[in-house]
């Protein structure tokens, strides 16, 4: 059986019964947004909510923010943010931490935006407990190749792409199994929700317009050990589930 992680979509009190009835782990969302992360009360609530659930994955500060920024004043901004992302995961015991990479396409040659970055990633991760994993998550990238990179250049076992199967099906031309067959176990996470192929609308797996079952079986076969994230909304995820369980995926 693959451990699944259940998504919370901003939604801690709907996903966390719903997790425990499945035996899932979860993947809280609320803290991507910043001036969460300074909640007390927010921090406290999701505490209690997920107190029975282990592991936990938090889903970092991720708006605006450019670790691959060629002027330092902007990096600085993105490394409060992730520092910032990292305090709130040890409140919350969280033992995976999900960034997204933000590089604009076109902007720069690959091999330098992925320089910056990986210089960016191996000043953040001094002094940062090898016990957590930190996943890269692609967003508007064309092709896999910048986030190859940065991943053999940081070249730490605790670091690892987060491939999001929407991202890589709408903004680029390379199919999604292409992605998976390319990066292979440099895959540690993903983000499993299918769409009609224009917006990022989570919609629940095995409907829609992702060759989910090829994805599955792509996953299977190069990325086995890859953490399986179902970003459905929460009031789909039940067909989601049912999806996994009839296609054996569970």
């Amino acid at each position: 059986m693959k451990q699944i992680i259940l998504c919370d979509n901003l939604n801690i009190e709907a996903a966390s019964p719903k997790a425990k009835s499945n035996w899932f782990w979860i993947e809280v969302q609320l803290f991507s947004k910043p001036t969460k992360c300074e909640d007390e009360a927010q921090i406290n609530f999701h505490k209690e909510k997920i107190k029975w659930i282990n592991p936990i994955s938090l889903h970092a500060p991720f708006g605006d923010l450019c670790p691959w920024s060629s002027d330092p004043m902007v990096r600085e901004v993105a490394r409060n943010r992730f520092e910032l992302g990292y305090k709130t995961a040890n409140q919350l015991w969280a033992k995976s931490i999900i960034h997204h990479i933000w590089r604009v396409p076109k902007a720069g040659t690959a091999q330098k935006r992925a320089e910056h970055c990986i210089d960016f990633w191996k000043d953040f991760l001094k002094g940062k407990s090898e016990n957590i994993n930190f996943y890269i998550e692609n967003l508007f990238d064309h092709n896999p190749e910048v986030l190859s990179l940065v991943i053999d250049g940081i070249n730490k076992n605790n670091v690892k792409v987060c491939l999001d199967i929407w991202h890589a099906h709408c903004c680029s031309k390379i199919p999604v199994l292409d992605w998976i067959k390319i990066l292979k176990d440099k895959i540690g996470y993903v983000h499993i929700h299918d769409n009609n192929g224009a917006e990022d609308e989570h919609l629940w797996i095995g409907k829609w317009n992702i060759p989910m079952f090829e994805v599955f079986s792509a996953l299977n076969r190069y990325a086995p050990n890859a953490i399986r994230a179902l970003e459905c909304c929460i009031d789909h995820m039940d067909e989601s589930i049912t999806w996994l369980k009839n296609n054996d995926f569970l």
